[in-house]
């Protein structure tokens, strides 16, 4: 297996380890990290998701000797294990967190930017190498990019396959956090330490808001809210939530 998945008082680390090849990710691992996000999905005692690198770097994205053989049905397959990985990232409810060292290249910034927040070494590396090898983006990433940044810094980037290091990409919002080098997983942990006792439900449906909020009216947005809201109030966490803010007391949430 090249996808490790380790689960420890509610915060799962998902790791991508194939560090003798900067981690770049073949086709089978797509299904094993695709795997590995389902498990956390449906798993009660998964608070909070890290992905993550082993070595000095995060992932240099997809394999180039698995690029271009098989024709167009070859193509084809490549590109439905690639959604369907970057959807059970994208999708699951729980908060998912990117730590990031050494390159975070094409597909893999994709997926750091399909998490909910990225912490970043500062000398990382990212980029959108497609331009350099001759492929429109992948992987949602052009979508993913304009969601964080203006179009026309989105399209710089993009088009010129440049790369950001880790202190630009805080400066410009597409990493929440950037660390000395070789921190950027502690960091993230210690980020996640925050979502191990929160309500879960409620995260979630807040999640599901932001991801709805762009394709929305105002209007659209408060309908949404509606429907979600009394359903929320049924919850043992609200329960929990409103009675510990009468007793003055810190609230004990426990995901339902």
């Amino acid at each position: 297996m090249a996808i490790d998945l380790s689960i420890d008082n509610g915060v799962a680390t998902v790791t991508i380890n194939r560090p003798e090849r900067k981690n770049a990710i073949l086709l089978a691992m797509r299904t094993e990290i695709e795997t590995a996000f389902l498990k956390c999905q449906d798993d009660d005692a998964v608070r909070v998701i890290i992905l993550t690198g082993a070595g000095s770097d995060f992932s240099a994205g997809a394999d180039v000797g698995e690029m271009g053989g098989g024709g167009v049905a070859g193509s084809l397959y490549r590109m439905r294990h690639l959604h369907r990985m970057a959807r059970a990232v994208a999708n699951t409810n729980k908060p998912v967190i990117a730590a990031v060292e050494g390159v975070c290249i094409g597909m893999s910034w994709a997926l750091a930017l399909a998490a909910d927040i990225t912490v970043a070494a500062e000398n990382a590396r990212f980029q959108f190498a497609f331009r350099h090898i001759g492929l429109a983006p992948d992987g949602g990433a052009a979508f993913l990019l304009t969601r964080y940044v203006p179009i026309q810094r989105a399209k710089e980037i993009m088009y010129s396959g440049r790369f950001v290091s880790g202190t630009e990409a805080q400066q410009l919002g597409l990493a929440l956090h950037a660390t000395p080098p070789g921190e950027a997983l502690a960091k993230a942990r210690e980020v996640a330490a925050g979502f191990v006792n929160a309500p879960t439900i409620a995260l979630a449906m807040a999640k599901r808001q932001f991801d709805a909020a762009p394709a929305q009216t105002y209007d659209q947005a408060l309908d949404f809210e509606a429907n979600i809201q009394p359903l929320m109030v049924q919850t043992e966490d609200f329960r929990e939530g409103t009675n510990s803010f009468k007793e003055k007391r810190k609230a004990q949430f426990v995901g339902n």
